[in-house]
């Protein structure tokens, strides 16, 4: 069985030009990456991922900061 796993560079990781650092600290570990692509998060996504934290009071500020 195969893992894979989802990297996320959030907003402040690309406002701080930290996604070449992220990248190739992704290479050293000699994983592949199979796909890789930039994308706005929209309130709808956002709310889907995080819908386990929905009733947490940091709830509306973490949708904020993740839409960037």
């Amino acid at each position: 069985m195969t893992e894979q796993t989802l990297v996320l560079i959030k907003p402040d990781g690309l406002s701080k030009s930290l996604t070449g650092n992220v990248l190739a600290r992704l290479s050293e570990t000699k994983l592949e990456i199979a796909a890789a692509r930039i994308v706005q998060v929209s309130k709808e996504l956002a709310e889907e991922h995080y819908a386990l934290l929905k009733d947490k009071p940091f709830f509306t500020d973490l949708i904020k900061y993740i839409m960037g």
